[in-house]
This record gives C-alpha cells, sequence and structure tokens, in this order.
C-alpha cells in the first residue's frame, strides 16, 4: 500500500501541544497524527505492530508524567 500526502491546518493551540507530545514521546508528527486518526475511526489493527507498540510506549510515558505529577503535589500538600 502505497502512502499519500496530505496537508492541514490545525489551531496554534493544538500544533503547540502537538509539539509538546512529539518532544515527551519522541514520536514523530507522522507516528501521532496516524495513531491518533486510526484510534478516532477505530481501525487501529489495520496499523503495523511497530507503530502501535511507539503509541503503546507514548501512553506510557505520558501516564508516567501525569502519575509522577499527581504524586508530587500530594507530597507537597502534606
Amino acid at each position: 500500500m502505497s502512502n499519500i500526502s496530505i496537508g492541514i491546518r490545525i489551531p496554534a493551540n493544538l500544533y503547540q501541544q502537538l509539539e509538546s507530545y512529539i518532544a515527551q514521546t519522541h514520536l514523530t508528527k507522522t507516528e501521532v497524527i496516524l495513531n491518533a486518526l486510526a484510534q478516532y475511526l477505530d481501525v487501529s489493527e489495520k496499523i503495523s505492530l511497530s507503530q502501535r507498540v511507539a503509541a503503546l510506549e507514548a501512553q506510557m510515558l505520558e501516564l508516567k508524567s501525569l502519575v509522577k505529577n499527581t504524586s508530587s503535589k500530594n507530597t507537597s500538600a502534606i
């Protein structure tokens, strides 16, 4: 299957969140957008295993960050 290139316009705040997310996860913009689109369209099973693993790793990093932030807030409240 060949890849097709598309161009999109997104709001600046969404782009900033995308940039922040890729900085944390070390994924490419393409990987993040493909994974998000596939999840939204409920066709995740059609994505290659390596892309799915990368998406799971990104989600794990995000969860670790959330847990760390929550833990530090709880600790400082004590």
